[in-house]
């Protein structure tokens, strides 16, 4: 490893160290900010490889067999896991499916063979074609591979369905529940510098800085990690490159601003709409709550109130008072901005989980008369609001808070 190999940026706040050796299975930590610098994982890519591996054959068992099953007044129903997605167009509500659809199953199962495709050549000895941009795909699609949402929602369908009817587990379920942990494991197991050092070592030279020039602008690519001091694109792994995030903060504000707009009507108008023995009546998050509230359901609709209220409108705050806090150039607390920034950007996909219910309920409660869920106009106008958050959270350029604070650009960790 080179002097220069042991350059590392924060991603948070743009201070550079330089890398030292730390303990099997530790992580340092930018003493800035205290963002995660790096990791230590021992036997990374073999790990992370086999697990990847394991999640593709559950990832084919959860969509294949029997997700969930209903039986209601001598009626059975049973569902897939796409099915829910499929019910919301069948209602006319497209643009929601696909969202369902895409977070669901096909953004796990890109993320999960982009992966495989990256690393088992590597295991090999060989670097694959179109690696970098194979691995900016499988870093772009990563936040958007909601699985843990996704099994959130369903946890809280079968308990609201306890009163409507029995639902029988299916072979999926199991699978998508290993799926999960496995997908995690794989995830927090990968170390991405470890694998661009085997394909540097396998192409046979490295990219990046060659020297660092007093008050040089070291550019930093939030894809691969990679440092370089000019170009436009990353000389590792291909993606655009930039000082700061081109318009973070103008297109974080019209991301906000389109957001609000949206979780009026998502508010206003119904998100579903259950009927049992042909009675009962629309619902909006709040009475949803209420209801879940009446029944002795505390639990559940405290999530469900989390999730889909506290979250949404938390979101927008933060990123407000973060944006202001940037354009007004002040210098307070930028740790603990970056602190909020960092949970802003955390939970906010959580909110998918009222997303994931309505079309759950929507693909499994399809009997006539004697049970019936419909979704409404509210639920596709909060998906558009959550997806407008999630995309405002990743333009924020949370660099911009650190910009007027004095730090030493490159010291020993």
């Amino acid at each position: 490893m080179t002097e220069t190999d042991r350059l590392i940026a924060c991603h948070e706040c743009a201070a550079i160290y330089w890398r030292r050796e730390i303990p099997a299975n530790a992580t340092a930590s930018c003493p800035r900010c205290q963002a995660i610098l790096y990791r230590n994982i021992p036997d990374s890519l073999n790990r992370s490889l086999a697990l990847y591996l394991a999640a593709l054959m559950l990832w084919v068992i959860a969509n294949v067999y029997p997700f969930l099953g209903l039986k209601v007044g001598g009626m059975e129903q049973q569902n897939l896991i796409l099915s829910g997605g499929w019910a919301l167009y069948e209602h006319g509500m497209g643009e929601l499916g696909l969202v369902v659809f895409l977070t669901s199953i096909v953004f796990p199962l890109i993320t999960i063979i982009g992966m495989i495709y990256l690393l088992l050549p590597v295991k090999a000895g060989f670097v694959p074609p179109g690696t970098g941009r194979v691995f900016q795909i499988v870093r772009l699609l990563e936040p958007w591979s909601l699985i843990s949402v996704f099994m959130l929602g369903t946890l809280i369908s079968i308990v609201k369905l306890q009163d409507l009817a029995t639902v029988v587990p299916g072979l999926s379920l199991a699978a998508f529940s290993f799926l999960l942990v496995v997908y995690a494991l794989a995830r927090s197991s990968f170390d991405s510098e470890t694998l661009w050092q085997r394909i540097e070592h396998l192409r046979g030279h490295a990219h990046g800085l060659t020297k660092i020039d007093e008050g040089a602008e070291i550019l930093h690519c939030h894809i691969c990690d990679g440092l370089q001091d000019s170009g436009h694109d990353c000389r590792r792994c291909g993606a655009p490159i930039h000082h700061r995030i081109e318009d973070s903060v103008q297109q974080t504000w019209a991301l906000l601003i389109a957001a609000t707009l949206m979780l009026i009507p998502a508010n206003l108008y119904p998100v579903m709409t259950v009927k049992k023995l042909g009675q009962g009546q629309p619902d909006t998050i709040i009475t949803g709550i209420i209801h879940l509230m009446e029944a002795g359901l505390y639990g559940l609709g405290f999530i469900v109130l989390f999730a889909s209220i506290i979250v949404p409108f938390a979101k927008l705050a933060s990123l407000s008072f973060l944006l202001y806090s940037v354009q007004t150039r002040s210098t307070w607390k930028p740790k603990d901005r970056t602190l909020l920034y960092r949970v802003t950007e955390a939970i906010g996909s959580w909110s998918m989980v009222d997303v994931f219910l309505v079309g759950l309920l929507a693909g499994l409660v399809s009997l006539g008369l004697l049970a019936n869920v419909t979704p409404g106009i509210g639920a596709s106008f909060f998906g558009a609001a959550v997806i407008l958050t999630m995309l405002a959270a990743n333009q924020f350029d949370p660099r911009l808070i650190w910009d007027r604070a004095n730090h030493n650009p490159a010291v020993a960790l």
